[in-house]
């Protein structure tokens, strides 16, 4: 366990390095003057080359990266460019955000999709089968924006047990923190249910058609023991790791929902870096996006050591 952890970790430098890189590179196509955003379009030339040199983009694009990588392995990821403020203490206040909904959206995939998938596997074949695979195909192909609408018109403008905008932290209140986020939760976790549901499905049937299974049948196990103990700890494999990549999408996907339900998470905070040029808020990003990723990598090859001995064993 402690060898498949250390190999993950040492595998992570060059991916967050890669990462980390072609974001930078990325950025540098950005038809954005970032002088022009601060100054505005009056400014005289030689203002807009000394704000570029101030703000060092009149260098090289691999003297630039190379500066803010050695800032950023030591924790310093620069400051704004639009409002002097250090990027690090802006991502750490509004990360709690967009977890939160990131976090809400993945249990509640886990929750619904899951429990479809196996109720889907067990009845393969059969009309409800065909259902439960129907309104996944669905749910995958629904927008994560578009439901975030559906969800502020009808359910909560005209009721008021979800604030249709805003966010209450937990620490505020219990209550109303979980109350501000079930709504982007929701959202944001209709598609990831619908695509549990589809590979729980999957895997359920393929594994029930196991030599295993069949032998476990023969000997004499009930059907409940064969399905929620051999098939399904057999079939959860390929579960986990699609767990593992929508929580990498639903990172993502948090940024378009918050806008939706007015969140201070960091969607808000990167577009409006996009929009506006600001290159160390949008690194940071890139930056935190890639430890985060990684960090699921490595849960992901942890649960595949307690699920599947040879891993251990390798």
């Amino acid at each position: 366990m402690l060898r498949v952890v250390l190999t993950r970790i040492v595998s992570l430098i060059p991916l967050l390095l890669v990462a980390t890189f072609v974001g930078f590179m990325l950025l540098q196509l950005s038809p954005t003057d970032p002088a022009v955003v601060r100054l505005g379009e009056n400014a005289t030339d030689e203002a807009y080359a000394a704000y570029r040199a101030e703000i060092g983009v009149d260098r090289s694009a691999i003297v630039q990266y190379g500066d803010w990588l050695s800032g950023a392995v030591r924790g310093d990821f620069g400051t704004s460019w639009q409002n002097g403020a250090p990027v690090g203490e802006q991502l750490q206040r509004r990360l709690p955000v967009t977890v939160s909904v990131a976090a809400g959206a993945l249990l509640v995939g886990a929750v619904i999709g899951i429990p479809a998938g196996i109720a889907a596997g067990i009845r393969a074949g059969r009309p409800s089968d065909s259902s439960i695979t129907a309104v996944a195909s669905v749910g995958q192909a629904v927008p994560n924006f578009w439901m975030a609408l559906l969800l502020v018109a009808y359910v909560a403008l005209p009721y008021s047990l979800f604030p249709a905008v805003g966010y209450v932290g937990i620490t505020e209140s219990p209550i109303e923190w979980l109350r501000s986020i079930t709504l982007p939760a929701i959202a944001l976790g209709t598609a990831a249910a619908a695509a549990l549901a589809r590979q729980t499905r999957a895997g359920f049937v393929r594994t029930l058609h196991e030599p295993f299974v069949r032998t476990a049948v023969a000997g004499g196990l009930s059907r409940r023991r064969i399905l929620f103990r051999t098939a399904l700890r057999n079939a959860s494999i390929p579960v986990v790791t699609t767990i593992a990549a929508q929580a990498s999408v639903l990172l993502g996907g948090a940024v378009i929902v918050e806008q939706v339900f007015a969140l201070p998470g960091l969607g808000q905070l990167v577009l409006n870096a996009i929009r506006n040029a600001d290159m160390p808020i949008v690194m940071g990003f890139v930056a935190l996006a890639a430890v985060m990723t990684a960090l699921v990598q490595l849960l992901l090859d942890l649960t595949y050591a307690v699920l599947d001995p040879r891993v251990r064993s390798s």
